[in-house]
């Protein structure tokens, strides 16, 4: 599964990546985790408010920083 983290690289937007790449390892799935920071992509993909989480292109969070139990939870399903 493809986690993207987007944020132009605040703290919470690296909290997040954090976050994502634990619930990654944690779930023992094959999972990607790929930070994204350009503004082009976040508008063209319809963030408003970072930092934000998509799971394969399916934009899950905005404006949180979501905990890595709350991102494992969704990789689970």
């Amino acid at each position: 599964m493809l986690i993207e983290v987007f944020g132009p690289g605040c703290a919470k937007c690296q909290t997040l990546e954090k976050h994502a790449k634990h619930a990654a390892e944690q779930s023992g799935g094959n999972h990607q985790v790929v930070k994204v920071s350009d503004y082009a992509v976040m508008v063209a993909r319809g963030i408003l408010s970072t930092p934000a989480l998509a799971l394969d292109g399916h934009i899950k969070f905005q404006g949180k920083v979501a905990s890595s139990d709350e991102i494992l939870t969704l990789l689970k399903v």
